[in-house]
C-alpha cells in the first residue's frame, strides 16, 4: 500500500459538517446541493467518525422525488429515481487523480492509508492539535476537508453525486439513506430539496478592506454572511491591479469560528518585504463543490513605516486664571513623520478618554486645558503622517479643593411587609458631586453603620432588612461626598418602623391571693417594647361557663383584685398583652384558684352566765342552722392554755359547768363548722365567777 504524506502549508479546520462533532456525537447525515446547467450535484457528509467508518462499509442509497414541475404539485411519488449503492470507490480507480491533485491524495490517504502521518510548519497550530487526535478523527477530518476543496474527490470517496438527468423549471427532493443495518448504527437520513432553475451564481466576497502597518498590511472581510456559502477563501494580490496571483496554493480556512464563539470575519496579515510600495488585493470563496466565486473589489494599501516615537508629558501646571497648562516632550527629528498632537483627558485613570483638543502642531510643546475638572487625567497622542498614533503615560492633575457638599436634606423613606425599603432625599446641587453613602442602624442610640461600598449617583436607594426581629425600627442617615472624596456631616437620622407581623411576648404570673369574696393576681407585664394592652381574662372551670370573660384592662399596672367571685368556686386566670398594631401575644400559662365562701353566721346569741347559788356558770346560744354539723367548745382560765371542753351536736343550745371555784376569770371559745366545709365560726367570751 502506497503512504501519502500530508502537507499543510496554511492554517486549517474541520469542514462545516463537522460542527456535530464540536458537541455531543450525534450520527446523521447532512447535505448540500447546487444546480447548474444541466445537472445537479448532491454533496453530503456524516456527522461523525464512526458513521462514516460504517457507511464507507454500506455504503449510501440516494432517492430522487420530482415535487414540482412547471410550478404545478406533484403527487406524493409521481417519480422517482433511485441510485441503489454509493460507497468509495476501490484504491487503483484514485491513482490518475491522485497524480494531479493534492486534495484527491489527501482522501485517498484517509481511505486507504496504512499510517496518516500530519506534518505542519513547526510546532503548534491545528496540526500539533490533530497529531494528538485519535487517527480516525484525522482521517474523518481531512476526508471531509479534501471533498470540500475537490468534487471529483468528493464522488470517489462516496460523498459526492452528479445528476445529468435533470429537467428545467423542476423541483427535486433528494433523500440521501444509509444502508448501514440498524442495528449496527441508527444513522439518520439526509433530506434537501432544490429547484433546478434559476441557476444561482455564486456571490463575490464583499467588504474587503486593508489596514496598513509597518512592513505589513491586515487584510479582512465579510465571514458570517458566506459561512454556508463558501468553506474556504484564496486571497490574491497585484502589483499593478490587472496581474493577479494567489498569496499560497492552499486556501484559508478560519480557525476561530467555533459554535461558541462565532467568527464575523476573516482575516489575514500579508507581510512585505519594503514599505510605501502599493499593492492591489482581492479575495475569492470557495464552494463545498469546490468552485471558485466571483472576485472580490479590489482594495489597495502599502507599507507604512511605524511611528516609534512617543510623547512624554513632562509639566502640568494651573495658571492664575484656573486652566491647566500641559507641557510634553517629543523627538525633534520625529517631527517629520507626524502630522502634529492631539490632548485626551478622562475623569479617572481607566479612561473612557476622549479628544479635547486636535489639530496642535508638530512642533509645539505645551498646550491650555480650559475647563479642567476636579479629577483630571491627560494624555498627548502623536498622530502619524500615516495616521498612526503614540500616546503618552497618563498624568494625573487634581485641583485645590477641601470644601466638603452640604448635608443632605429631605431624607423619607418607606418599608413594605417584605421589608423592602425604599429611601429618597433632596438631590444636592454642588457642581463637582460624586454621591452618596448609606448608612444604617437597629437601634435609636447606636452608631449607623455604612451599606454603600461606593458612593451612589442617584438620590434615592434600595434596602432589604429582616421583618421578623427584636428591633421594630430601623434608623438611615446619609452623607455626600464630592469627587475630591469630601464628605458632608451625616443627615437627620430617619426613623421606619417595621411592619408588625411579630406579636408580643406573653405576660407571667408572679403570686396570688386569695381572701374572702376577693382573688388578688399579680403579673409581671410583657418585654415587647410596643406593647399597648395587657388584658386580664376569667373562666369559671366548671360547665356553668364557657369561653373567657375579660374582667380587666391596663397598659402599666400589673396587678388586680378580683371582687366579682363566688365563693367556693374554681377560677381559671389568663393574661393576654397587645402591641400597638392590634398583634395579641399568646396567652400566659393559666392560673386556676379557688374562692373562699362568705358564711352567713350561724352563731348568734352566744352568752355566760355566774350563777353563785347554784355554783355553775351556764353557757347558752340560739338554734342553730341546720347545716351546722358540729358545735366544740374550748375552755381555760385566764392566762392559761385553752382546752377541748365540749363537742356537742348542733341541737343543743345550752350547758352548765359546775367545775369552777370562786375568784376566777373563765374563758369560753365556741366553734361552730358547716356541713358545706366553709370556714368555721369561732366566737370568744370572759365570765368572772
Amino acid at each position: 500500500m502506497k503512504v501519502f504524506r500530508i502537507f499543510i502549508l496554511l492554517v486549517l479546520v474541520f469542514p462545516a459538517f463537522l460542527i456535530a462533532q464540536q458537541k455531543e456525537e450525534e450520527h446523521a447525515i447532512r447535505v448540500l446541493v447546487r444546480a447548474s446547467d444541466g445537472y445537479v450535484r448532491l454533496r453530503w457528509a456524516p456527522t461523525s467518525p464512526s458513521a462514516w467508518l460504517k457507511l464507507n462499509t454500506y455504503g449510501y442509497q440516494i432517492e430522487r422525488f420530482t415535487v414540482k414541475r412547471n410550478g404545478v404539485l406533484l403527487p406524493p411519488s409521481h417519480e422517482s429515481k433511485v441510485v441503489e449503492h454509493i460507497a468509495p470507490k476501490p484504491l487503483e480507480q484514485w491513482k490518475a487523480i491522485v497524480n494531479q491533485n493534492d486534495y484527491a491524495a489527501i482522501f485517498a490517504q484517509s481511505l486507504y492509508g496504512e499510517t496518516f502521518d500530519v506534518e505542519g510548519m513547526g510546532q503548534g497550530g491545528l496540526a500539533q492539535i490533530i497529531n494528538k487526535s485519535k487517527e480516525i478523527e484525522q482521517r474523518f477530518s481531512f476526508a471531509l476537508m479534501a471533498a470540500d476543496m475537490n468534487f471529483e474527490a468528493a464522488m470517489l470517496g462516496g460523498l459526492g453525486y452528479k445528476d445529468s438527468s435533470v429537467e428545467k423549471n423542476v423541483e427535486y427532493l433528494y433523500r440521501i439513506k444509509s444502508l448501514v443495518p440498524a442495528d449496527v448504527l441508527g444513522i439518520e437520513t439526509g433530506l434537501i430539496a432544490m429547484k433546478t432553475t434559476p441557476i444561482e451564481p455564486l456571490p463575490s466576497p464583499i467588504e474587503l478592506f486593508a489596514v496598513p502597518d509597518d512592513k505589513s498590511i491586515l487584510l479582512t472581510w465579510e465571514y458570517a454572511m458566506f459561512k454556508t456559502i463558501f468553506t474556504s477563501y484564496y486571497l490574491e494580490r497585484s502589483e499593478n491591479g490587472t496581474d493577479f496571483t494567489r498569496l499560497g496554493d492552499t486556501p484559508l480556512v478560519n480557525l476561530n469560528d467555533t459554535p461558541e464563539t462565532p467568527s464575523k470575519r476573516m482575516f489575514y496579515v500579508d507581510t512585505l518585504s519594503q514599505n510605501n510600495k502599493t499593492y492591489y488585493y482581492r479575495v475569492k470563496g470557495i464552494s463545498p463543490f469546490g468552485e471558485e466565486s466571483p472576485p472580490s473589489k479590489v482594495v489597495a494599501a502599502k507599507g507604512v513605516k511605524k511611528l516609534s516615537a512617543v510623547p512624554h508629558i513632562s509639566k502640568h501646571e494651573f495658571d492664575t486664571l484656573g486652566r491647566v497648562a500641559v507641557s510634553w516632550e517629543f523627538l525633534k527629528e520625529a517631527e517629520k513623520e507626524i502630522t502634529g498632537f492631539e490632548l485626551n483627558w478622562a475623569p479617572q485613570e481607566k479612561g473612557p478618554y476622549k479628544v479635547v483638543k486636535t489639530g496642535i502642531a508638530a512642533s509645539t510643546r505645551k498646550t491650555i486645558y480650559e475647563t479642567p475638572k476636579p479629577s483630571n487625567y491627560f494624555k498627548i497622542t502623536a498622530v502619524g503622517k500615516n495616521n498612526q498614533k503614540t500616546t503618552s503615560f497618563p498624568a494625573f492633575v487634581q485641583t485645590i479643593d477641601s470644601i466638603p457638599p452640604a448635608i443632605p436634606v429631605g431624607l423619607t423613606g418607606t418599608i413594605d411587609s417584605l421589608g423592602i425599603v425604599k429611601l429618597r432625599w433632596d438631590a444636592n446641587t454642588e457642581t463637582d458631586m460624586l454621591g452618596y453613602r448609606v448608612f444604617c442602624g437597629n437601634l435609636e442610640k447606636e452608631e449607623t453603620v455604612q451599606l454603600t461600598v461606593d458612593p451612589i449617583e442617584k438620590n434615592v436607594f434600595t434596602d432589604t432588612v429582616q421583618v421578623k426581629s427584636l428591633n421594630s425600627k430601623v434608623f438611615y442617615q446619609i452623607v455626600a461626598v464630592d469627587q475630591r472624596f469630601n464628605m458632608s456631616g451625616y443627615s437627620d437620622k430617619l426613623s421606619i418602623k417595621k411592619p408588625d407581623i411579630v406579636p408580643p411576648s406573653s405576660p407571667v404570673f408572679k403570686t396570688y391571693k386569695v381572701t374572702q369574696g376577693k382573688v388578688f393576681v399579680e403579673w409581671i407585664n410583657s418585654s415587647s417594647d410596643d406593647v399597648a394592652s395587657h388584658m386580664l381574662y376569667r373562666q369559671k372551670s366548671d360547665a356553668t361557663q364557657k369561653g373567657w370573660q375579660l374582667v380587666f384592662q391596663t397598659d402599666t399596672i400589673t396587678s388586680y383584685t378580683d371582687t366579682n367571685v363566688t365563693a367556693n368556686t374554681k377560677y381559671r386566670y389568663a393574661i393576654f398583652a397587645k402591641d400597638e398594631s392590634g398583634l395579641q401575644s399568646l396567652p400566659s400559662t393559666p392560673l386556676s384558684i379557688t374562692s373562699q365562701g362568705i358564711e352567713k353566721k350561724k352563731l348568734k346569741g352566744f352568752s355566760a352566765l355566774a350563777d353563785d347559788v347554784k355554783g355553775q356558770i351556764q353557757l347558752s346560744w340560739r338554734k342553730m342552722p341546720e347545716d351546722v354539723s358540729e358545735i366544740i367548745v374550748y375552755k381555760s382560765k385566764k392566762d392559761n392554755e385553752p382546752f377541748l371542753w365540749k363537742q356537742l351536736p348542733p341541737t343543743i343550745t345550752t350547758i352548765e359547768d359546775t367545775n369552777v371555784s370562786p375568784g376566777n376569770w373563765y374563758i369560753y371559745t365556741i366553734k361552730v363548722t358547716s356541713r358545706s366545709g366553709g370556714h368555721p365560726e369561732v366566737k370568744t367570751i370572759e365570765v368572772y365567777y
